[in-house]
């Protein structure tokens, strides 16, 4: 998580680093941040994650208004581990979900996650998780991208080891009961530090969460992780786009041609037009090559 300044008193559970940006908190060694695609010199389809924070304002949130700037798949916040949360997700991300694809968007969904801290119920917990997650999103229809999971949380006193274990166990079960394969969101550190570089994870698409204008137009690699392994990457916090809602919006890019995208959603290429996706473009896929990175410089959060 981004290291903040002391001057708010809650922890609250909100997902995707994005409460920082939502109530105008300053990241302690803050680097600059890209406002657009554009800044960033990114070319590829362009997507958004939202959650809560886009309704409280201080505007309101218009799918339109983002389809028309570009905007092609939403990622909407569908769970919480904590219950009160889970079904503040659960009101927004059904009322969201239906504006965007009324709006000509592409609909993911993702389940903020806090894993127990007892070792002895890693798996029970991953899977109670992963069931509670599945429950709110279903057997995922044609047009809906994969559920991901939210994993970023210093909430859990898990080693490495048993944080890897208790990963795989909820991809596993949402995997079974999604009928797609999930996404594992995280940031650089947290996956260099919490994680294993187990083999296993790198089945599951990585959404990659690592900000910066230094950055140009690829995330710091991972130590022990493939050469590149991302498939989406959250690019900033700081994004400027007319009907977020909020002031500032999470911005991600796919990388990938349109084709891949479309068949993440369970769609064939003849759905380009109706998501106005161009089926082949700049971006390449990621290479399933094994090499892995051995070292790395640290890397901003997320």
């Amino acid at each position: 998580m981004v290291a903040l300044k002391p001057v708010v008193g809650w922890t609250a559970a909100v997902g995707l680093c994005l409460a920082v940006a939502a109530v105008g908190i300053t990241p302690v060694g803050a680097k600059p941040k890209a406002t657009s695609w554009d800044k960033q010199g990114l070319t590829g389809i362009r997507g958004i994650d939202v959650s809560r924070w886009q309704h409280v304002g201080p505007g309101r949130l218009d799918f339109p208004a983002l389809q028309a700037q570009g905007v092609r798949f939403v990622i909407i916040k569908s769970g919480d581990s904590y219950p009160s949360a889970h079904s503040e997700a659960g009101y927004w991300y059904r009322r969201d979900k239906a504006a965007a694809k009324r709006a000509g968007m592409l609909v993911g969904a993702y389940y903020y996650a806090v894993p127990t801290s007892r070792a002895k119920h890693v798996i029970a917990d991953a899977r109670a998780q992963g069931r509670k997650a599945a429950a709110r999103v279903g057997k995922l229809p044609k047009g809906h991208l994969p559920l991901a999971l939210d994993l970023e949380s210093d909430g859990t006193a898990l080693g490495p080891a048993n944080l890897t274990r208790w990963t795989l166990a909820w991809l596993r079960t949402v995997e079974k009961r999604t009928g797609r394969t999930p996404w594992l969101y995280s940031y650089t550190r947290y996956l260099e530090r919490r994680l294993l570089p187990d083999p296993a994870l790198f089945k599951y698409p990585l959404w990659h969460a690592n900000w910066g204008l230094y950055l140009d137009q690829e995330p710091l690699p991972i130590a022990g992780w493939p050469t590149s392994p991302w498939r989406i990457w959250q690019f900033t916090d700081s994004g400027k786009l007319r009907g977020s809602g909020s002031s500032v919006l999470d911005l991600n890019v796919w990388r990938g041609t349109g084709r891949e995208l479309l068949a993440e959603a369970g769609l064939k290429p003849k759905a380009a037009q109706r998501f106005d996706i161009p089926l082949d473009g700049p971006q390449p896929s990621p290479s399933p090559s094994p090499t892995v990175t051995t070292s790395v410089s640290p890397s901003p959060s997320p």
